[in-house]
């Protein structure tokens, strides 16, 4: 596995990174949207100090109808936004996108569980995919927990979703923050093969970077992220574990990499 980290692209951050050895960032990529001068700026410190951005961060389109079926204007707008948003930031070159967005998981009623799942497997297959396809670019849905979102909490949710749009590019993020917090069985990840594109970690109570000793054993996580065949990238996403952000840094790092 490859350990990257979450981070900004403010100078400072991207040195202390690029110094430790992280081998790549994963950043939000909204704000270069209509900000070239932000996107430049960007550039030039990841190429000064030769880290690149991987994986790009973005909320999942809330533009839909969850408890009905997609218009093709509907889809279409969709479409065009995520190509709009991918074609500012193209000059990353990400590889993934990871999007969230728990306020985009609408259930208008539980018994209309089973069609937002399908309204999300469409969006993600017919306006979503189309557009990641002209970038290169592959697709992870993240679960959340239900304190953030109503629906899609746990990494078989996502999968299913995944399942549903049936095309090479959309797959699933497996997050251990969220993974804990839903109480899923590590177990089941054997089941997860081929669509786990991309994970994050950190210490899930509280939410802080890993360092040894902390109290938590991390490789069960790892193992399970095995059994489903991945061997990706993991991004650290936490707070500090102590008041320097240098020092949490490569605790994190330290306790991590002998494990990837």
């Amino acid at each position: 596995m490859i350990l990257g980290l979450c981070c900004g692209t403010d100078e400072n951050t991207v040195k202390i990174a690029s110094e430790i050895g992280y081998r790549y960032i994963e950043c939000g990529i909204s704000g270069f949207r209509e900000n070239r001068a932000a996107l430049d700026s960007a550039l030039r410190t990841l190429d000064k100090y030769k880290i690149r951005c991987e994986v790009g961060q973005h909320a999942f389109p809330g533009e839909y109808d969850p408890s009905g079926s997609q218009s093709k204007e509907a889809l279409e707008k969709i479409r065009e936004y995520m190509y709009k948003l991918l074609c500012s930031a193209s000059d990353l070159n990400i590889s993934t996108l990871v999007m969230g967005a728990g306020g985009a998981r609408v259930l208008p009623s539980p018994d209309r569980y089973e069609n937002v799942i399908e309204q999300m497997a469409e969006i993600c297959k017919y306006a979503i995919s189309p557009a990641l396809d002209e970038f290169g670019v592959i697709f992870a849905l993240e679960g959340l927990r239900q304190n953030e979102t109503p629906m899609i909490n746990r990494t078989d949710e996502s999968v299913k979703v995944a399942k549903l749009a049936n095309v090479p590019n959309i797959k699933v993020m497996a997050d251990l923050y969220h993974v804990i917090g839903e109480g899923e069985d590590l177990a089941d990840f054997k089941n997860y093969k081929g669509y786990i594109r991309h994970a994050h970690i950190g210490k899930p109570q509280p939410r802080v970077m890993p360092s040894k000793g902390d109290g938590y054993e991390y490789k069960p996580f790892f193992d399970a992220l095995r059994s489903a065949n991945f061997n990706g990238r993991l991004s650290v996403e936490a707070g500090l574990s102590c008041n320097d952000y240098k020092t949490s840094l490569q605790r994190a790092y330290d306790a991590l990499e002998e494990l990837l």
